[in-house]
């Protein structure tokens, strides 16, 4: 049985939690009633109604159905009472919904950003190629299945900077949104175009704080987000100098605040193919900082987590590969040197 459009939206304003339209793409969003969404149900709604499709998904527990279906679970009535209620009802939607439309905000993210985790957004762009392009690069770099990955991410067709690329968001310990890094996608912009770039006069946050959790002691610091996919409690800087340890004063803020109970890990990218990862693991062990080394087997086949993910077809690199892998000081720098022999070698 399908349900008159303007009844579905009032019971999911009714039945959802802390419901909001979405005029861009005309789409209805609530926390989900039917997992209540863990730790985030007040933070996030990951449940959407899409009434181009008469469909209702969560993001979270999976639930897709016909509305009818769904209004039945979450609220217990049997069709006989939802055939009844309609008799007489009339809702005014505009009164429900007006306080509830939100523009979207251009200045968190590029302009006009697709969502490329709501399907409703893909569906609309799926016959634009560098749609296609992108989700083809997130696929093939295990982005989408990564198990630290983000919660959404993001392509601009129109932005005057980061047009054509895909956008990581970094989230901060508030759940807002409040640095972005793009990443070319199209060969021709690999060819003519920095390969990452960040939003235009922000300040640098740490990308995936929002991720940390107290189920583990340990923090670790990649130097670029990607990597930071594929290792739970991982975090990202967004580059260091050849000087080793540096942050902005806003990443200091969060170090000093949200992480100060962690222990640190720096992870970058190998040091047996990478000259300049090479100095900067050295620098940060002359100032007293834990880095991962990484082991000969992987260092010389592999660039970096991302390569291993794909390489091995995980979506998860072990704390504990991590940890047989990580030292300090002096230790730390013995078997850096067995590395700087390798590249000596290497390059003769």
């Amino acid at each position: 049985m399908k349900l008159p459009e303007d009844y579905v939206i009032v019971k999911f304003y009714e039945l959802g939690y802390r419901p909001i339209y979405n005029k861009f793409n005309n789409v209805y969003q609530c926390a989900c009633p039917v997992c209540r969404e863990g730790k985030s149900l007040n933070k996030k709604r990951r449940c959407y109604y899409v009434p181009k499709n008469d469909n209702i998904f969560c993001h979270n527990c999976g639930w897709s159905s016909k509305p009818i279906k769904w209004i039945k679970e979450v609220s217990g009535a049997t069709d006989s009472e939802i055939i009844e209620e309609l008799r007489d009802y009339t809702p005014d939607i505009d009164a429900i919904i007006k306080e509830d439309v939100k523009p979207v905000n251009t200045e968190t993210l590029p302009k006009d950003c697709i969502n490329l985790s709501d399907e409703s957004q893909t569906l609309f762009y799926k016959n634009n190629d560098t749609l296609r392009a992108t989700l083809g690069l997130i696929r093939s770099r295990r982005l989408n299945t990564a198990v630290n990955r983000p919660d959404n991410l993001y392509l601009s067709l129109t932005d005057f900077v980061h047009k054509n690329r895909l956008v990581i968001p970094f989230v901060n310990e508030n759940h807002e949104i409040e640095f972005y890094q793009s990443r070319t996608v199209l060969s021709r912009d690999n060819k003519t175009k920095p390969k990452y770039l960040g939003k235009v006069n922000s300040e640098k946050t740490l990308f995936n704080i929002d991720k940390v959790t107290g189920d583990y002691d340990t923090v670790y610091i990649f130097e670029g987000p990607v990597n930071a996919f594929f290792t739970k409690n991982s975090v990202a800087v967004a580059g260091i100098t050849e000087r080793g340890r540096s942050f902005t004063n806003r990443q200091q803020q969060q170090l000093d605040s949200t992480l100060r109970f962690y222990d640190t890990v720096w992870i970058l990218d190998s040091q047996w193919v990478d000259k300049a990862s090479l100095i900067k693991s050295e620098a940060l062990l002359q100032q007293g900082e834990r880095v991962f080394i990484w082991p000969e087997k992987f260092g010389k086949r592999f660039k970096d987590f991302n390569d291993i993910a794909i390489a091995c077809k995980v979506d998860e690199i072990s704390h504990d590969f991590i940890k047989k892998n990580t030292f300090k000081s002096l230790e730390g720098i013995v078997r850096l040197s067995k590395i700087k022999q390798y590249q000596s070698v290497k390059h003769l």
